[in-house]
């Protein structure tokens, strides 16, 4: 793992008619549960709800897909999940993405039509297990509402998780077969629960995603989450599953492509301890943006890097700016200086270094970040946090703000990773 902290049975039917993607026997008896459905052949479409050809040419294709086959106390239960695929107005081969809602959301159609108007093909669906808008899911049927979330007992199939990350991937299969994608140019996004599942698909299929996105999303779950005191509680055979299977930390050593994951520095569903933890064990190219002094919630100016980081990815458009911390010391005077390098800005228009002191505020979602203005130099940016500030052992991250090429003033911010200095 590369050290970037530097903090420290539900039986599956095996009845064909259910769908291509049933599984030949239990997952219990295959180690990873999700191995049986990787066969890349999308899902059977059990309800075809049409497709409409809006005014501005672009086409939207509605439909339900079975997922897999529930043993309940009742019987077998299929899973069925609602999905729409919006195609852009010009009949090419285009790049492609997935785009994964939140908890409590649904299948966001206004954003697969915003993601098609900007040249991608894009799938959207009810999340199975996340999904949860009163009203807005109507066709989304299956046990999975009345699964715990953290749970691997006496399986990890038994978690409503494993229905939202294996419904998100045969949905991925269904938008890698249309004909107008190109399917070496394909990304998945997610936001919060939607961002954990991103980031569990971006493990599980790195070989077929040319770059993965998260917002707020993360893993490693022990390092500092909102569930991590259901995840302790469980007892510790079933906690060692649920980490291996269902936490993306532990996968996340399978990602070798381009990761970005945009977050607040308060996140009460994932401390920034669990991102770059996360982070750290990713063998690709990654990068973040932390919007300071907020929870759950982006503020700060260019928090929406999405499109361009897709463009760059997905269609060869300009690289987004990448910053890193290089140096940090104390002075004589007792200030502490901090220099990081600025890769493709094109003109950065607000460079600052924001710092808190956990000593003072353990509590993550509870403290407060100070930021000193960074000036440009020969060798990168430098700020300093003068003296009267200084309070022993520090957290701190730089952040820059760039005119996009693409998408013009105040459009894109990006972080450093977060380092602690004593």
């Amino acid at each position: 793992m590369k050290k970037i902290l530097v903090l420290a049975t539900i039986v599956l039917s095996s009845n064909a008619s259910f769908g291509q993607n049933q599984p030949a026997s239990s997952p219990a008896s295959s180690g990873d549960p999700f191995l049986p459905y990787l066969t890349g052949k999308p899902p059977v479409i059990a309800e075809d709800l049409g497709t409409e050809t809006r005014p501005d040419g672009i086409k939207v294709h509605r439909f339900v897909f079975k997922s897999r086959v529930i043993e309940t106390p009742t019987g077998p239960m299929p899973s069925m999940v609602f999905a729409a695929i919006a195609h852009p107005a010009i009949a090419s081969k285009h790049p492609a993405i997935m785009r994964l809602h939140g908890g409590g959301g649904s299948a966001d159609i206004n954003s697969a039509v915003g993601s098609a108007k900007l040249g991608y093909v894009c799938i959207v669906l009810d999340i199975p297990g996340i999904a949860g808008a009163p009203g807005k899911s109507p066709k989304s049927v299956g046990p999975w509402d009345k699964m715990p979330k953290i749970t691997a007992k006496p399986d990890p199939t038994h978690s409503g998780l494993f229905d939202a990350v294996l419904g998100s991937i045969q949905a991925f299969y269904m938008l890698r077969s249309q004909p107008d994608v190109d399917i070496n140019k394909m990304g998945v996004a997610g936001a919060s629960w939607g961002g954990y599942t991103s980031t569990m698909v971006a493990s599980i299929l790195n070989k077929d995603l040319a770059a993965s996105w998260s917002v707020f999303g993360s893993g490693s779950f022990m390092e500092g989450a909102n569930e991590k005191p259901n995840v302790a509680r469980l007892p510790d055979a079933e906690r060692a599953e649920f980490i291996k299977y269902l936490d993306p930390g532990s996968r996340a050593g399978n990602i070798t492509k381009p990761f970005f994951i945009a977050t607040a520095s308060n996140d009460r569903h994932w401390s920034w301890m669990a991102v770059q933890a996360t982070l750290g064990a990713m063998k690709g190219p990654v990068n973040q943006m932390y919007s300071p002094n907020t929870n759950h919630m982006i503020k700060y100016p260019g928090g929406s890097e999405m499109i361009p980081f897709f463009n760059q990815y997905l269609k060869g458009g300009p690289p987004m700016p990448k910053i890193s911390i290089t140096k940090t010391k104390k002075l004589d005077d007792g200030s502490v200086q901090v220099q990081y390098s600025v890769a493709n800005a094109v003109k950065p228009v607000d460079a600052k270094v924001y710092y808190t002191y956990p000593d003072e505020q353990p509590v993550w979602t509870e403290r407060h970040w100070s930021f000193v203005a960074a000036v440009p130099g020969a060798k990168g940016y430098t700020a300093t946090i003068p003296a009267s500030a200084a309070k022993g052992t520090t957290d701190l991250f730089a952040i820059i703000t760039d005119i996009h090429p693409e998408l013009g003033q105040d459009s894109t911010s990006v972080s450093s990773l977060i380092q602690r200095i004593k």
